[in-house]
């Protein structure tokens, strides 16, 4: 398949194509219980967030990526979040709040029986202030890759 930089003479109907089955794969590798309907939309978000997965950087960054995506858009559609936030709800007490629905959801989506360390260090970071998280603490534990775009774990 071809790199997306390669996808630049195309019209943007075949690049917008060609960019949900780029990033289909590895969405479906970290989250395979998906519905189909979910994968859609965040197969269309991840396209509207300007993001497609990129060989050149680590696994890591780019499942760090599509995790935080992910998340924010359980958080909107799968949640109270958005009814507390017209309550005006602080953002960060709004997600601590749905946090359970969040992650119930995360885990009925992912490939694991069990609970996976590494999934709920990605979650629970988005439940943090960027106050109140400790700048060289990465819950992926990957390289420093996050202060090119602002930090990828805080989509909303």
């Amino acid at each position: 398949m071809p790199q997306p930089e390669d996808l630049v003479h195309l019209p943007p109907e075949e690049q917008k194509l060609r960019k949900r089955e780029w990033n289909r794969d590895p969405v479906n590798d970290l989250f395979p219980r998906i519905p189909d309907l979910a994968l859609e939309r965040v197969l269309d978000i991840i396209i509207d967030k300007g993001f497609t997965y990129n060989l050149s950087v680590s696994k890591f960054a780019n499942s760090r990526r599509i995790t935080s995506i992910i998340v924010a858009h359980v958080r909107h559609a799968y949640s109270d979040y958005d009814k507390l936030l017209r309550e005006n709800v602080e953002r960060y007490e709004a997600r601590k709040r749905c946090g359970p629905q969040v992650w119930k959801v995360l885990r009925e989506w992912s490939p694991w029986d069990k609970d996976n360390e590494v999934l709920e260090r990605c979650f629970r970071a988005t439940l943090l202030t960027p106050e109140e998280r400790d700048p060289s603490w990465d819950p992926m534990d990957v390289d420093d890759e996050s202060d090119v775009e602002g930090d990828p774990m805080d989509l909303d």
